[in-house]
């Protein structure tokens, strides 16, 4: 029989974060809540501010090693995962809203429990704003300062609610 202290990190079911962040998962520039019913699944809500209007996305993650210190930890959500916002012709501004693919790393830090998550996130982009998006490209009276890109990123800190 092994005896042991288990790790400083070892994680229980039903914890809940509460987290301060930027990325798709956070809403843009937002909040989210995760619940780990079980210790490797975790379920979250995301809100924010997307820079057009409220960004909300609700979706899943698992935990790979949620005992470490470092979880790699992939995911899927719904929600929003582009915006297009043009100065001068409103009639491009537009929100997608689709399912996103991505991982992100758990850094938990302290005795707290807290965590520092960052993650990489492939968007779904749907046909409606990928059309919006050719058009924007398309007009000569529209300036894009930066391009679309195939994938994103996210940083937050989430503190350990229970």
């Amino acid at each position: 029989m092994l005896v042991g202290m288990g790790s400083a990190y070892a994680q229980e079911n039903n914890q809940v974060y509460l987290g301060l962040g930027m990325g798709l998962d956070y809403g843009g520039v937002g909040a989210k809540v995760e619940y780990l019913p079980v210790k490797n699944v975790g379920v979250f809500a995301g809100l924010g501010f997307n820079l057009l209007s409220v960004g909300w996305n609700v979706g899943a993650t698992y935990k790979i090693m949620p005992d470490k210190k470092v979880s790699i930890n992939p995911m899927v959500f719904y929600g929003y995962n582009a915006v297009s916002k043009v100065s001068g012709a409103p009639n491009y501004d537009m929100t997608s809203y689709g399912v996103t693919f991505g991982a992100n790393v758990d850094i938990k830090m302290g005795k707290q429990g807290n965590k520092l998550s960052a993650g990489i996130f492939v968007p779904v982009r749907s046909e409606k704003f990928m059309d919006n998006y050719d058009a924007m490209k398309n007009d000569p009276r529209v300036f894009l300062e930066s391009s679309l890109i195939p994938v994103t990123i996210g940083v937050g800190y989430n503190f350990k609610l229970n």
